[in-house]
């Protein structure tokens, strides 16, 4: 059982590490009811120029505003909560969301502890973690996020303020580890409409990835999907068609979760959220998608392109 309030996702990809992982923890609460302001525009980060850090929060920024989920602002205490739990998660050589009090650099038990002990007055934080090895970049990091279904729903939905840090955990690994937040009294971003992601014009996504903790197919060993196309609507969206097409033809859908769909057997994706999950695609490919139903009580049909990146 996760905490009230807060939004857990641990991400393993490419080195064999035990991790944990969460679902929603405030009972499906993630998106407001009715639209709200969805931020343009946010000050500067003060990030060192050319820092990882720097580049997590660019890549995932261009990523948001592309298809309209709206920008994040850099929080310098929802920082030091992911300085810290990076800190703590490196002197304990463990990758996942709770501390151990007694620890070295033991700073909160939960990330609301942490948050909080931080100076962050919230309505709701989030976390994810995303593990690579040493070869590769924090541009990366971010994009097996969003390539993982339960990571991009707490990346992208809702949140207005992040916090960053990236470093090593183990020999040969670093970690991204992100902390999100939405302060006391502040209304989540909800475009009032249905969002995907990807959404047309994106570019780079990955074309097969697995090892998203907890997994969304979780009665097969080392599963690997592509890309996720995700929906997000109003409380009452319902998906009742999806496809993918690319130079081959139809692209095979290995799991529909949703509401009026399969459900999610780490109930996820439903209540004004649907995942579409296909088997693994080719790099550097356009697919274009489909996705139709019903949302707010009116029919929609979205069709847009995306293209994979090199991997």
């Amino acid at each position: 059982m996760k905490p009230k309030n807060e939004l857990l996702a641990t991400l393993v990809a490419g080195v064999a590490l035990t991790a944990c992982g969460g679902a929603w923890g405030d009972g499906g609460d993630m998106l407001a009811p009715t639209a709200s302001t969805i931020v343009t525009s946010v000050p500067a980060a003060t990030y060192v120029a050319n820092s990882s850090e720097a580049l997590a929060y660019e890549t995932l920024n261009a990523e948001r505003l592309q298809c309209g989920f709206g920008l994040l602002a850099q929080d310098i205490r929802l920082d030091q909560a992911a300085i810290g739990h990076l800190n703590y998660l490196a002197k304990n050589n463990v990758i996942g969301h709770f501390q151990k009090p007694g620890n070295a650099g033991f700073t909160g038990a939960e990330l609301s502890d942490r948050a909080a002990a931080a100076g962050y007055d919230r309505k709701h934080v989030g976390e994810t973690l995303s593990t690579v090895p040493f070869t590769e970049d924090a541009d990366y990091a971010v994009r097996l996020i969003l390539s993982a279904p339960y990571h991009a729903l707490v990346a992208l939905y809702g949140l207005r303020d992040v916090g960053l840090s990236w470093g090593s955990t183990a020999v040969g690994i670093r970690t991204l580890e992100m902390v999100f937040g939405l302060p006391e009294n502040i209304a989540w971003q909800n475009a009032g409409k249905v969002l995907t992601y990807p959404c047309e014009g994106s570019a780079g996504v990955l074309a097969s990835r697995g090892g998203e903790v907890p997994t969304p197919f979780p009665a097969e060993a080392n599963a690997v999907w592509g890309q996720p196309i995700l929906v997000n609507g109003a409380g009452d969206l319902r998906v009742a068609a999806a496809s993918i097409t690319g130079p081959g033809g139809s692209v095979a859908i290995k799991a529909f979760y949703g509401d009026g769909q399969t459900t999610d057997p780490n109930a996820w994706c439903k209540a004004g959220l649907a995942c579409i999950i296909p088997v693994a695609l080719a790099t550097n490919t356009t697919y274009t998608a489909t996705v139709s139903g019903t949302n707010a009580g009116a029919e929609f049909m979205s069709t847009f392109r995306f293209r994979t990146g090199a991997r």
